[in-house]
């Protein structure tokens, strides 16, 4: 298990740079497919021609084996990269906190200096923070192994898949999490709410179509700083991206599953996507995820939207020259090939190819109660620190 020094060594970007790696020949690996199909023995018949096509079977089958574990190292690295930059902030911020109380953390410990100047419940809340940063930095590591010890042992196949593209699909999603896990790795601690925008600038936002909403608290303090960095014509941007996928999603899937469907893993997925290229990985990440801190969230629905949103961001990572339309097309498969999640009738928390569009919970007519499981105990995200893109 890592200890406190340990994590505060970890290189997020180090690991980054892996993942890059990883992709890069993931991408090569996935582009042989032509070769393939180009060298098969065309009007070539006979018994060296038989021996020919079954070497070449023999080979394309071990390109689609390795192309499937090649894609589930990319995953594992790159949610392994994301947590690990989390765990490192929060780490940080833990340091600073100390620090500012009069205290320090010595090998796990909180341990008072000669100036201690904070209230005394901060010792409580240091605690807890190292409490959860050791055991998420338990939990990245076990996940990570485990994930390796499957590919090197050949647990982690092309499933059946008959071209390189398919079979790395079927290695990225080989290790498919039950709904308790994914429950589990897709949470976020809550945050105040706030109405936003307020004051003179609610009016100037109402002239652009903006409309005062409540918002979490952290949402509208990086609204405010975009508001501060672009004006109200970035505000009015911003809005229009919002409008353009809720758009879009209803005419996806019939407009079936507004609301924990179809179309509403759509929606996110393609709002998170658009915002990557628009604002950067890390500005979209942090405020998509306040965005789910509203404590009036219900648990399942925030565990859904939150991997979907992932699942946005990575689209538009693997793909940063494409267009709207060209997204679109990339999410809506996206949903159609089970990379998103959908709530079944029972609650359930599934991929998307799995239930039918318009066969998932009618969340309209059953509204998920305001009384569900606390969410204290959630992972805390920390103050957000990325500043969205320039023009």
């Amino acid at each position: 298990m890592a200890t406190w020094d340990e994590i505060k060594r970890w290189q997020p970007d180090v690991i980054e740079q892996l993942c890059d790696h990883l992709d890069a020949q993931k991408k090569l690996v996935i582009e042989l497919e032509d070769e393939l199909d180009g060298a098969k023995a065309a009007g070539w018949t006979g018994s060296a021609a038989d021996v020919a096509d079954s070497d070449l079977r023999g080979h394309r089958q071990a390109l689609e084996e390795f192309a499937a574990r090649l894609a589930a190292a990319v995953r594992i690295v790159y949610d392994t990269k994301n947590s690990v930059r989390e765990l490192v902030r929060a780490v940080e911020a833990t340091d600073d906190l100390a620090a500012k109380n009069g205290y320090r953390i010595e090998n796990g410990a909180v341990v008072e200096t000669d100036n201690v100047s904070g209230w005394f419940a901060a010792v409580e809340t240091l605690q807890m923070n190292v409490k959860a940063a050791l055991t998420n930095a338990a939990a990245i590591d076990t996940e990570l192994n485990s994930v390796l010890r499957r590919i090197m042992s050949g647990d982690i196949d092309d499933a059946g898949a008959t071209t390189l593209a398919s079979a790395a699909h079927a290695g990225e999603f080989a290790d498919e999490l039950r709904h308790d896990d994914l429950l589990t790795k897709y949470q976020v601690k809550t945050d105040g709410t706030t109405i936003w925008p307020t004051g003179p600038t609610a009016f100037l936002a109402k002239l652009g179509g903006i409309a005062p909403e409540r918002l979490t608290k952290t949402e509208a303090a990086m609204l405010n700083d975009l508001q501060a960095r672009k004006g109200l014509l970035g505000l009015k941007e911003f809005a229009d991206i919002r409008q353009d996928a809720l758009h879009l999603a209803k005419g996806k899937f019939d407009g079936k599953g507004g609301t924990d469907g179809h179309a509403d893993a759509f929606r996110h997925a393609y709002w998170n996507a658009v915002m990557t290229q628009r604002y950067g990985e890390q500005w979209t990440r942090e405020f998509t995820t306040a965005h789910e801190r509203n404590p009036t969230g219900h648990r399942i629905p925030v565990g859904m939207d939150l991997h979907n949103n992932e699942v946005g961001r990575e689209i538009a990572r693997a793909n940063p020259g494409a267009g709207p339309e060209r997204l679109a097309n990339l999410v809506e498969q996206a949903v159609k090939d089970g990379r998103m999640l959908v709530i079944d009738k029972n609650d359930t928390l599934i991929r998307s190819n799995e239930v039918n569009a318009g066969a998932t919970r009618d969340t309209q007519r059953y509204p998920w109660p305001t009384g569900g499981p606390a969410r204290d105990g959630d992972h805390d995200p920390g103050t957000p620190t990325a500043k969205p893109n320039p023009y």
